[in-house]
C-alpha cells in the first residue's frame, strides 16, 4: 500500500473516532505550550493582548460567512454569560470588513471582545479551519484546541477545567 493511503487511512480513522486532529503543521500551536504573543485591534477601538492579567481565556475564532461558526455561537455566548467573571472570552473574526463583522456581532448578540484579524493572529496560532476554539488556562497555557464546530458538551467541560484551574 502507498504511503499516501496509509495517512488517508490513518485521517480516516481519525474522523471516523469523532477526533478531530489540530495540528496541521510543524509550527503549530500545541496543547501545553505558552500560547504565542499577540496584540489585535477590537471593533470598538480597543486591543486585546496575550496579556489576561492572570484570568483564563476562550478564543473563538470565526467569520460571519461560516455556518458552523453561526451554529456555535448561540452556545459560546451562553457560557460567555455563565462565566464572564471567571474567564476572558475573545471573538476573533477572520480578514472580514469591520462594518460586517459589527453588524453580525450586534445580530447575535456578541457586546465585547470581538476583534478583527488581517491575517496575523490566524498565522500566530496556526488556525487551519473555522471555526476555531482556543482555551488558555491563567498562566498562558494552551490547554485545549477544537477545530470546527464544538459540540457543547466539550464547551461546557473545557470552560469548567478553565474556570476551576
Amino acid at each position: 500500500m502507498s504511503r499516501a493511503l496509509l495517512v488517508l487511512g490513518a485521517f480516516g480513522a481519525i474522523a471516523l473516532a469523532g477526533v478531530r486532529p489540530v495540528a496541521v503543521r510543524g509550527d503549530a500551536v500545541a496543547i501545553g505550550q505558552t500560547a504565542p504573543s499577540f496584540i489585535i485591534d477590537t471593533l470598538d477601538g480597543r486591543q486585546i493582548s496575550s496579556d489576561f492579567n492572570g484570568r483564563p481565556a476562550y478564543i473563538n475564532v470565526f467569520a460571519t460567512w461560516c455556518p458552523p461558526c453561526r451554529r456555535e455561537l448561540p452556545a459560546v455566548l451562553d457560557q460567555a454569560k455563565q462565566y464572564r467573571d471567571r474567564i476572558v472570552f475573545v471573538f476573533v473574526d477572520e480578514q472580514e470588513t469591520p462594518t460586517a463583522v459589527k453588524n453580525f456581532a450586534a445580530s447575535v448578540g456578541i457586546a465585547t471582545g470581538v476583534a478583527v484579524d488581517r491575517g496575523q493572529f490566524a498565522a500566530t496560532f496556526a488556525v487551519g479551519g473555522l471555526p476555531w476554539n482556543i482555551f488558555i488556562d491563567r498562566h498562558g497555557i494552551v490547554q485545549y484546541i477544537y477545530r470546527g464546530r464544538i459540540p457543547n458538551d466539550v464547551l461546557d467541560t473545557e470552560l469548567s477545567k478553565l474556570a476551576s484551574s
